[in-house]
């Protein structure tokens, strides 16, 4: 399959509305990553995102709207809670997990009752999402377990040859995926952090927001059951900063490469950056694993870096490095 790589225009948008009818993936931008999308409706459509990044059948996805209206069109039952965060968090980087409608095929939803719906910010997002006129299902543009693409570039690595379209847009301005919060319980669950944060929750809800205890398979949500993020390379974590640990661990791995913020900078010449604090790092993360893989044979990522800002990117390295930490 030969791949075309667009600048977002009328013209392009006119091509992916006419995929998108006809049951093919389209790889588009968002706020956090560039997602490979389908439209949500059509099963088989829908199973060619997972034979385009050889993701596991039983791992569901978000759904992407253009606005609040088309929520109704996916879930059964909208709650109040549900409400609260349309009003107040969306358009943005939070993706709310509800009850299903029965029009969602089982294959979007990983065969739970409940559907992950999110409304990018984006303004790239929004004119793909109004173009094809359809809720679009999308996981990341990437193959399944690799660092996410928050390029064009990087979609193409993964993708070309592999889907029609890749609608070239903005690099990923969040640059990790969506909070996701799971609104079909009695109380609310945070499944996967993300840039907004459980406090930011907390405010706009009026109540307390939890972390599960113990994941299970009835909180299937996206990027919390298998291998994710990691790159080609052997990866270690090291998240207390112990300057002697990260020294050793250069100097003992000829090839070794160190994806870390800024302070770190001066311990070698193969030194990745993730900037100066949470936001940044959030920003940096996939795009420097990406980086650091072309050219490492063995990377350290350093993250210490505490606090709620600072979780959504310790939860991906986390998962990159296999949980191999110094």
């Amino acid at each position: 399959m030969d791949t075309q790589v667009l600048n977002i225009d009328k013209q392009s948008l006119d091509l992916a509305k006419k995929y998108i009818a006809d049951g093919q993936v389209v790889a588009f931008p968002t706020e956090t990553v560039y997602g490979l999308g389908a439209n949500a409706f059509d099963e088989v459509a829908v199973k060619k995102i997972f034979v385009a990044k050889g993701r596991p059948s039983d791992n569901p996805l978000i759904v992407h709207v253009a606005d609040k209206q088309a929520v109704y069109s996916i879930a059964s039952h909208v709650t109040d809670d549900a409400v609260k965060v349309m009003d107040k968090l969306m358009p943005g980087p939070i993706t709310m997990v509800l009850k299903k409608q029965s029009t969602i095929p089982h294959c979007v939803t990983g065969g739970l009752d409940t559907v992950a719906i999110r409304m990018p910010s984006s303004s790239q997002a929004q004119a793909f999402l109004s173009a094809v006129g359809y809720p679009i299902c999308a996981p990341s543009a990437n193959t399944s377990s690799r660092p996410s693409p928050t390029s064009w570039a990087h979609v193409a690595e993964d993708m070309d040859g592999k889907i029609p379209l890749i609608l070239k847009g903005d690099d990923c301005q969040v640059g990790i995926e969506s909070t996701v919060l799971d609104l079909s319980r009695d109380v609310p669950l945070i499944l996967r952090p993300g840039i907004v944060t459980k406090s930011e929750i907390e405010a706009v809800l009026g109540k307390e927001v939890y972390f599960p205890d113990a994941i299970d398979k009835s909180m299937n949500s996206p990027g919390i059951r298998y291998k994710h993020y990691a790159p080609c390379c052997e990866t270690f974590l090291n998240v207390d900063g112990d300057l002697q640990k990260i020294k050793d661990f250069l100097s003992s791995n000829e090839n070794a490469g160190l994806v870390a913020v800024d302070k770190y900078a001066n311990l070698t010449q193969k030194f990745f950056s993730l900037g100066q604090d949470a936001q940044s790092g959030a920003h940096n993360i996939f795009a420097a694993l990406r980086d650091a893989e072309k050219v490492c044979d063995k990377l350290l990522i350093v993250w210490d870096l505490v606090g709620e800002e600072a979780d959504g990117v310790f939860n991906r390295v986390i998962k990159s490095c296999g949980g191999k930490i110094i």
